[in-house]
């Protein structure tokens, strides 16, 4: 007797093949995200806004995942105001692995780390702490660098490829206004997902 496919279910279901050796079938795709959202392993994570009053660079955001399953980082958004006095353009950089400097030592909580899932009780293992005027990230390589005009208000997205964040490992944001800035808003935010789909080998 021929190998047969066989439904899972206990109905006896079995799988097609035509005369072209095709299998046929239907299925439903999901996205690493969705999935995440879907089992309550997905998050939002929002510094709230912080106002910079000098054209000196800023730590402005920080987060160190503690958990055992790698975290996968979909998207860090920028949220700039236009700078008040100030000229040229301001420069965002991303830090990989920063572990130093009075952003991290004065531990500010973000104002959101909220659970994509509004009915999962699971909370985001990790680190995640706002920036201030004058605070410092002081190690860690430069990730990703780019700049806006002081004149810009809006977002900046980095989501050209998702960041992986393993057990122990960071990232940091920090943010130079343009020259004579005396007042420029900042918001940093960005959705995570624990990567619970397994697709490890």
């Amino acid at each position: 007797m021929a190998e047969q496919i066989i439904d899972g279910t206990g109905l006896g279901y079995r799988a097609k093949v035509d005369e072209n050796n095709r299998l046929h079938t239907q299925s439903v795709t999901a996205s690493q995200l969705t999935l995440a959202v879907l089992n309550g392993d997905a998050y939002n994570l929002s510094t709230g806004s912080m106002t910079l009053t000098s054209a000196n660079e800023s730590a402005v955001g920080y987060f160190k995942y503690n958990g055992d399953t790698p975290l996968v980082i979909s998207e860090i958004l920028v949220i700039l105001g236009a700078s008040t006095g100030g000229s040229g353009s301001g420069i965002i950089k991303i830090l990989s692995n920063p572990t130093a400097g009075t952003l991290i030592d004065n531990a500010d909580p973000v104002a959101t780390a909220a659970n994509r899932d509004f009915g999962s009780s699971k909370t985001l293992d990790a680190d995640a702490y706002k920036g201030a005027e004058g605070y410092t990230l002081t190690d860690g390589d430069t990730f990703a660098i780019t700049s806006r005009d002081a004149g810009f208000n809006g977002v900046v997205s980095f989501d050209a490829a998702p960041i992986v964040l393993r057990k122990g490992s960071s990232v940091g944001i920090t943010f130079t206004p343009a020259t004579g800035n005396t007042s420029q808003s900042v918001v940093v935010a960005g959705t995570v997902f624990v990567d619970s789909a397994k697709l490890e080998a």
